[in-house]
């Protein structure tokens, strides 16, 4: 009975060895994959060394909206930033923030999704209606 008890001790133990290794194997070849394509988008985006830039912080008039044409979700508010995500027209977006940056004025916003991926980003004034077209 003994011995059943320490065969299934060491069976366990070298069980959950082998699936942490694994996990930790995961994790790393994630880490890897991420970084690159980190590298990879920091090598498309055109850095604006514009010193005088100025962004002024506004407070939303309305938190819900829809987009009232297609167009794209920026991950900062600039036209040369980098693509997150592509909105269909009339796609609810709930607005987190505004900014005005060079006398354009832009929204934070967030949609819903089933995955928490690229669902949060920028947009600018003229594709956001608070009413459906």
């Amino acid at each position: 009975m003994l011995l059943l008890l320490f065969v299934l001790l060491v069976g366990g133990a070298l069980f959950m060895a082998y699936y942490f290794t694994n996990q930790i194997y995961n994790q790393k070849k994630q880490i890897l994959l991420l970084k690159q394509q980190n590298n990879n988008l920091t090598k498309k985006v055109k850095w604006n060394k514009d010193s005088n830039l100025i962004l002024q912080y506004i407070t939303p008039n309305f938190t819900e909206a829809f987009v009232n044409d297609n167009c794209e979700l920026y991950i900062c508010p600039m036209d040369n930033s980098i693509t997150l995500n592509s909105l269909s027209k009339n796609t609810s977006v709930k607005i987190l923030c505004s900014v005005k940056i060079k006398n354009e004025l832009w929204y934070e916003i967030s949609i819903t999704s089933n995955r928490n991926i690229n669902n949060r980003g920028w947009i600018k004034d003229k594709f956001i209606s608070s009413s459906v077209n």
